[in-house]
């Protein structure tokens, strides 16, 4: 089967077109090969997206491996496993977070490079009525129809972006940047928490346009960064 495959930055000389990538040892982790762009699972940041054609296997312990690691996917999960897939073609990396992919990409750049100075400034900068026009959108987005399996308006990319704010505030934010909540969970402090707010709301303006209201969703982005073209 062809299907799609997320790589990291640092793939093997194989992830390129015209290669073959192989696992080394028929053992976890597996190649995970998604159905559609947007099933595909982001959980790094950067990386490239590969469409790949999966490589039947041609021993009885690779038959083997491969039939136990497929087991327990359930029919319609999206994806399946593979210990070898030929590259077909590179395709742009902000696919997975729908047509308005290259846009939540630029906000996860902005995530993955944060820090303080930018948080403050981003949290000064959020509009009031951010957080409910956010609310808006998602509740528009779970009353319509959804396609490819996607767990956001924004695919994966919306807790991925959760992922690098938090990356970046335990990098570059101060002694005073993790709290505790209520219930004994770590949790990122001001202003790294409003920001994670700020740039959530403009992945959605500016990645899921016909559900959100731009306007305030965007209004820190484009304070701090400028409006995207």
């Amino acid at each position: 089967m062809s299907g799609y495959l997320w790589v990291d930055r640092a793939a093997p000389e194989q992830a390129r077109v015209g290669g073959r990538i192989r696992m080394p040892a028929l053992s976890p982790p597996w190649l995970v090969v998604y159905e559609t762009p947007e099933r595909v699972l982001v959980n790094r940041w950067p990386g490239r997206l590969l469409r790949v054609r999966a490589v039947p296997a041609t021993s009885e312990p690779e038959r083997a491996a491969l039939a136990a690691a497929v087991a327990p996917i359930r029919p319609g999960a999206g994806y399946t496993h593979a210990t070898s897939v030929d590259v077909l073609e590179e395709l742009p990396p902000g696919l997975p977070f729908g047509a308005h992919g290259d846009a939540v990409a630029r906000v996860l750049d902005a995530a993955r490079a944060l820090d303080e100075a930018t948080a403050y400034r981003l949290a000064a900068a959020r509009h009031r009525d951010a957080p409910q026009a956010c609310r808006s959108a998602w509740q528009r987005w779970l009353a319509g129809p959804r396609m490819g399996g996607a767990g956001s308006p924004i695919g994966s990319g919306s807790g991925l972006l959760h992922q690098l704010v938090r990356d970046s505030a335990r990098a570059r934010g101060g002694p005073q940047t993790w709290t505790v909540d209520g219930d004994g969970e770590e949790t990122v402090a001001e202003p790294w928490e409003s920001a994670y707010g700020a740039l959530r709301a403009a992945a959605l303006a500016y990645g899921a346009p016909d559900l959100s209201d731009a306007a305030a969703m965007a209004t820190a982005w484009n304070v701090v960064y400028g409006p995207m073209a």
